[in-house]
This record gives C-alpha cells, sequence and structure tokens, in this order.
C-alpha cells in the first residue's frame, strides 16, 4: 500500500495537470461508467463540525474509493487545520488497497483544478484583477489554479483578520514567482470591488458581499460553505448571472433549489462557453466524489500504481 502525504502529493501532480485531468475526464463522462452514490453527511452543530463519507467506483480502472473526512470550524483558533481525513482506494478485483491519500491534499487540489476550470471556461480573457476572500488552503488553491489560467497582475485580499490576510499574502508571494501586487482589505466588499475574478473560500453562512459590489462580466467561484440555509454569494445577482456547478441534482440537493437552472461543467464544456466570458458568470461549488476520483486515479497513474486504461 502506498501513502501519500500532503507534500508527495504536490510534488506528483501540479495544479495546471489537476486542471487538464478535470477538463478531459469532464469532457468524456459517462454517468453510466462510473457508480457515484450520494455522500452521507452528518454535522454536529454545537461543536461546528461536519463529517462525510464520500465512495465511488471507477468501472473504467475497477478501483474502489471512499473519501472519509470532517471538517472542525473551531480548529483554526488553536492552530490546527480545519479539514481532515483520508482516501481509501482499493483494488476492484481482489480488495487490495492500493493507496491512502491525505484527504486535505486532494481536496484543495481538486476544489482549486475545478474551480481553475471554471474559470478558464468562463471568465473574461483579459482578466486582471481578482479579488481572494478568504486565507486558507481552498483559498490558496483556487488562487494558484486562477494563476495557472490568467495572466493576473493584482490581488485583493480579506480574511476574518488583519493576521490571517497578511499570512496568505506572504505565503502567496513566496509561492508565486511573479509581478503582482497584493492589497490587503478590511471588507470583502471593498476587496471585490472592480475585480474580475472574486474567488470565495470561507466559511461565512451569508453571503459576503451584494450584487451591486459585483461588476457586469465578473467570475465568481463560490467553493466556501454551500448548504440549504447558508451560501456566499448574493441570491439577487443570479438574476443577471449564468449558474455553473459541478453536477446540478447534487447541488440542488446541497446547497438549495436556486440551482435548477443551473449549468453543469459537461454541459458548459460542450458548449461554445466563450461566448459566456463577457458576462457575469458563478461557479457554485459543492464539491464531487468524481473530482476526487480524477486526481487520485491521475496521481496513482503518474505513480505507475494502475494502469493506463
Amino acid at each position: 500500500m502506498k501513502i501519500l502525504d500532503e507534500v508527495l502529493i504536490k510534488n506528483t501532480i501540479s495544479m495546471e495537470e489537476a486542471i487538464d485531468v478535470l477538463r478531459e475526464n469532464y469532457r468524456q463522462y459517462n454517468s453510466s461508467n462510473d457508480s457515484n452514490p450520494t455522500r452521507t453527511i452528518v454535522r454536529v452543530q454545537e461543536k461546528h463540525a461536519t463529517f462525510g463519507v464520500m465512495p465511488y467506483y471507477s468501472h473504467s480502472h475497477n478501483l474502489f474509493m471512499v473519501k472519509i473526512v470532517s471538517h472542525h470550524l473551531l480548529n483554526k483558533a488553536h492552530g490546527r487545520t480545519s479539514i481532515s481525513g483520508v482516501i481509501v482506494i482499493q483494488d476492484g478485483a481482489t480488495g487490495q488497497i492500493k493507496a491512502q491519500m491525505d484527504a486535505a491534499a486532494i481536496t484543495a487540489l481538486r476544489t482549486g483544478a475545478t474551480a481553475g476550470l471554471a474559470t478558464d471556461l468562463l471568465a473574461m480573457a483579459h482578466s486582471k484583477k481578482v479579488a481572494v476572500i478568504g486565507a486558507g488552503a481552498q483559498a490558496m488553491a483556487v488562487f494558484e489554479a486562477v494563476l495557472s489560467v490568467r495572466k493576473i497582475n493584482q490581488v485583493a485580499v480579506c480574511s476574518t483578520s488583519r493576521a490571517s490576510t497578511e499570512r496568505f499574502i506572504a505565503d502567496a508571494k513566496n509561492r508565486f514567482l511573479r509581478e503582482i501586487e497584493y492589497i490587503s482589505h478590511h471588507s470583502a466588499r471593498q476587496a471585490v470591488s472592480g475585480a474580475d475574478i472574486i474567488c470565495t473560500a470561507t466559511t461565512c453562512a451569508a453571503p459576503l458581499f451584494s450584487a451591486c459590489d459585483v461588476v457586469k462580466g465578473a467570475h465568481i467561484n463560490a467553493v466556501g460553505k454551500h448548504t440549504l440555509v447558508s451560501r456566499e454569494f448574493p441570491l439577487e445577482l443570479l438574476h443577471r448571472a449564468i449558474l455553473l456547478v459541478e453536477d446540478r441534482k447534487a447541488a440542488i440537493e446541497e446547497a438549495g433549489d436556486y440551482h435548477q437552472n443551473s449549468t453543469s461543467i459537461v454541459d458548459m464544456l460542450n458548449s461554445q462557453y466563450a461566448a459566456h466570458q463577457g458576462e457575469t458568470t458563478i461557479f457554485s461549488s459543492v464539491g464531487t466524489a468524481f473530482q476526487d476520483a480524477c486526481i487520485c486515479i491521475a496521481i496513482l497513474k503518474k505513480l505507475k500504481l494502475v494502469s493506463e486504461v
């Protein structure tokens, strides 16, 4: 059994590769090729904790997978990561465990890569300014993905505290060696003002900004807290925006009926998506086991633990 921690995962596959993997897999997506049952989620409100189990079976590679992950909102106050868990991958023919992967690393990578794909499909080609709301691993991954598909020269950052915002900016400067102006903001509304691309990766239960704060033609990647009673963007924005989701059924069940008129990534990929790049667009993410599987299998292929189909 191969054990892959965060470092090994990052050294095996880049964000650019992960975006390409998802693009190709979504383009070839056929629901009959995989078993992707509804995930089980347990929310413990008084502990500010969520526990999820996401099973998946890949027919083409004959692999069983399960992601076991928890999110503890209060961990950050104690210097611990908020997302913890493992992904276990078994040989479908023998049951042999082929690999165990760090769930937090895979979650950040696939979340970022999917947002990067959505950005490449829908954000204006000449986008220059990005607003990042949030300062955790998910926010950094989405920011990295945006940098992979657009030539950004200005970033406005806002988080829950000045200290976390400054840490994010310092980490980004060390990680991405390019000419980018970083600006720290105290409010999300200030940060999104004039932004071509807005990335939200927070645990806020209410919208972070108003519809009037978003310029026409902006693209939003909303990858944080989206449940039946919470969301990061205002519903008023939907009256003039195209809503993109990973899977319409999952988005409706987990995040609300306002996703009824959304477009899936599969459908968008098979359309003239470039025609929408001057319109206001929103990628509303809830995450799927399919995304995890795409990234995990790509990693296993690079490590020659599974063969090409």
